[in-house]
């Protein structure tokens, strides 16, 4: 993703751009109006593509790539490297861009009702280190390019199965 941080033609400090979380309240509430930012990684790791169960809603326990809400203020690698490294403790390295998606869903983590509306920003990376995933995530699962077609593919959520299929020939470069 190209990133433009100019204003007046004058380099934006993208410092003052970053903001402590929202009180839940007020995120509840933008939640329930608004369309989420979220980056996504299909990480290689131990030769294949991590995936994790989400413990959470949206797209509670089913298989997921790691990632999710964009970072206020930091540019779109260092933001996805921040949220892959609290998730599990793994740093990414050759972050290539595979593309974008919309996703909808009817659930959502506050019990609004509303659902949840997020924009994607998908990437492939290497993934290195010791995995240790967070409270929110389970079950690490390995998705091997020789058992992708027969084991994993009819079972994914279509948005993973779409892109699981963009990031398995990165597995070999």
């Amino acid at each position: 993703m190209k990133t433009y941080a100019v204003e007046n033609d004058m380099e934006v400090d993208l410092g003052r751009l970053t903001a402590q979380p929202m009180d839940t309240e007020a995120y509840v509430q933008a939640h329930r109006s608004l369309v989420i930012p979220c980056h996504d990684v299909f990480a290689g790791y131990n030769g294949g593509i991590l995936l994790v169960r989400r413990l959470s809603f949206p797209a509670g326990g089913i298989l997921w790539p790691l990632g999710g809400r964009v970072s206020r203020g930091m540019d779109m690698g260092a933001s996805l490297k921040e949220k892959v490294q609290n998730e599990s403790g793994l740093e990414l390295e050759d972050i290539t861009e595979l593309g974008h998606a919309r996703t909808f869903f009817s659930t959502d983590p506050f019990g609004h009702g509303r659902g949840v509306d997020t924009i994607n920003f998908v990437y492939f990376a290497k993934a290195r280190g010791s995995l240790n995933l967070d409270r929110l995530h389970a079950e690490p699962t390995v998705v091997l390019p020789g058992e992708y077609e027969q084991k994993h593919r009819g079972r994914l959520h279509p948005y993973v199965r779409d892109f699981m299929e963009l990031a398995l020939p990165f597995l070999n470069k």
